[in-house]
């Protein structure tokens, strides 16, 4: 009789501690709402904290005082775009196509799936309004959500082989 109480009470405790992690890892995965942003060439995850649904939709550029002061060390040469280009639609690296397309205007493919739609960096009005620092610490920084910061995946000059690229995409606006 004594032991059938001990392998009952071990029966209990193990069926409790079961429960208790199968009920852990279910509160865990319905609190955590994440979008995975699919393409051809990359997965981006991201995963807001549990039980919170962010809105990344009204984040913003918060540009430092001074950033937009900084002067470009890379001179712009045929070699220095080359290299930018590269980045640009590197996947492992700048991988700034999948959000602003090949053309700088956006990504037809993606854009549906993001969150708001990205800069359009082949609008020459808007590009000539920024000067190469906001535009590097834009790339180095990034929005929480919405842009990755390039610092994380790009050395400081090339990201700056990356400004020099993306002034080229900049065009006039076509006449009507």
């Amino acid at each position: 009789m004594k032991k059938t109480g001990v392998v009952l009470t071990v029966i209990s405790v193990l069926v409790m501690a079961i429960a208790a992690f199968a009920f852990t890892s279910f509160a865990q995965n319905a609190n955590s709402s994440s979008t995975t942003n699919v393409n051809k060439s990359e997965t981006r995850q991201i995963t807001p904290p549990a039980g919170q649904q962010q809105d990344f939709s009204k984040n913003s550029w918060e540009l430092p005082s001074g950033a937009d002061k900084t002067k470009n060390p890379v001179a712009t040469s045929a070699d220095s775009v080359q290299k930018g280009k590269d980045l640009y639609l590197a996947r492992d690296k700048g991988n700034c196509v999948f959000c602003h397309g090949t053309a700088g205007s956006g990504n037809e493919e993606t854009g549906a799936r993001m969150r708001r739609k990205p800069a359009d960096i082949s609008n020459k009005e808007r590009m000539d309004s920024m000067t190469d620092g906001e535009v590097f610490w834009k790339i180095s920084k990034g929005i929480t959500g919405i842009m990755p910061a390039g610092e994380k995946r790009m050395t400081e000059e090339e990201r700056w082989n990356v400004v020099n690229y993306v002034r080229t995409l900049a065009k006039e606006a076509a006449k009507p």
